[in-house]
């Protein structure tokens, strides 16, 4: 599968906000985009959303362990479960119109993976419905040890009749890793050059600002290398993390879209989190698009001001709270659509600055404008 990258505006404010289309084959989308997540819950299954404004960017996100894939390995009735679990998650998605990026997160306990369960992750992966795929996600495998798994799962890949785009994947590692990894990757050919899913594990790009920086940075330096722009899609990103002290948390995992990125989807990350710190940060929240708070649902309906036509009202929430995912994520595409007339117009900056609880945690704007200037850092 081809993938075409094109830039079509920039913000005079935010350098690294951009305006982008990703073509894929016959398929195009404008970003920023949210991608919508296909899960198997309908509770959690994003693409009942029917606003074409926010559709267009599907994520299907995947968790597997040792013994759901040694299920598969050893009997082949698993494999056809799983695919079809896939296949019906995708119930809802137009997939002759909408890009659908396939991601497996393969928790191996810290080991490479042997050649047996490498074949069946590229097996699975290898899925018609899937225009756009990230190589695995192993948790827990530094980096010595998952380019040695990603060699292996080359030479399978090369075995292979591949359908997809391979499109690397950047684990939270440290700085020192990152430009090791995109070295990696530059050197094969299997992968896209301009398309990278990044792996945030549950934070947000904020606080992980000098990540950000040094993802953006070597995007970057690839564009010059290989002469086509970079689409950055950020997978497992949050909102922020919230405390006891605070009744909102501001909208951190939106302002990925200022900092270089173009996508991101839903966060698949479950944090074993203990204490009254923890019961706090586990609380279901809401988003505010008027002045990019998230709210706790205990106060949600007493101080957000549910102005506008939604799918899915504050009220619908309140009545059965596990439709904040759909709440989040029908604002969070809106949004994503509203940064990006911003970003046409030149105002995103302005558009940003003006949010309340963006301009009530000083840090955010400043750490904003040190991935800027970091990231524009030339090599040496």
């Amino acid at each position: 599968m081809h993938l075409v990258t094109k830039v079509i505006d920039l913000d005079e404010g935010f350098r690294l906000a951009r305006t982008m289309r990703l073509s894929v084959g016959s398929k195009d989308i404008i970003a920023p985009k949210r991608a919508l997540s296909a899960s198997q819950s309908r509770h959690h299954n994003e693409n009942i959303l029917t606003n074409d404004v926010i559709k267009g960017l599907v994520e299907v996100y995947r968790h597997i362990d040792q013994e759901k894939i040694h299920k598969m390995i050893s009997d082949n009735k698993e494999v056809a479960k799983f695919s079809y679990g896939l296949s019906s998650s995708l119930k809802k998605v137009d997939t002759t119109r909408e890009v659908v990026i396939g991601i497996l997160e393969f928790n191996s306990r810290g080991n490479i993976p042997n050649p047996e369960e490498t074949e069946l992750l590229l097996d699975l992966l290898n899925n018609p419905y899937f225009d756009i795929v990230a190589s695995p996600i192993i948790p827990k495998l530094p980096f010595e040890k998952y380019t040695k798994f990603l060699d292996e799962f080359i030479k399978v890949y090369e075995s292979s009749s591949f359908i997809p785009a391979l499109s690397p994947c950047i684990p939270h590692y440290s700085r020192s890793d990152i430009p090791r990894l995109f070295e990696y990757y530059a050197k094969q050919d299997i992968f896209s050059k301009n398309f990278i899913c990044v792996d945030f594990n549950g934070s947000n790009p904020i606080s992980q600002y000098t990540f950000v920086s040094m993802i953006v940075r070597e995007a970057i330096f690839l564009e010059r290398e290989f002469g086509e722009p970079v689409f950055l899609h950020a997978v497992n990103l949050k909102y922020g993390k919230a405390t006891k002290k605070q009744i909102v948390v501001p909208a951190k995992d939106l302002l990925i879209f200022t900092i270089g990125f173009n996508s991101f989807g839903a966060n698949h990350k479950i944090l074993p989190i203990a204490g009254a710190i923890g019961d706090y940060e586990l609380r279901t929240k809401v988003l505010d698009r008027n002045n990019y708070g998230y709210y706790s649902l205990e106060i949600a309906g007493n101080l957000i001001k549910d102005i506008g036509t939604y799918e899915i009202s504050l009220k619908d929430v309140l009545t059965d709270y596990k439709m904040a995912k759909l709440f989040n994520a029908e604002r969070q595409g809106l949004e994503a659509k509203e940064i990006s007339d911003a970003i046409r117009e030149r105002r995103c900056k302005n558009y940003i600055e003006s949010k309340e609880y963006i301009k009530k945690e000083g840090k955010i704007l400043k750490k904003i404008n040190k991935v800027h200037m970091e990231a524009m850092q030339q090599k040496l």
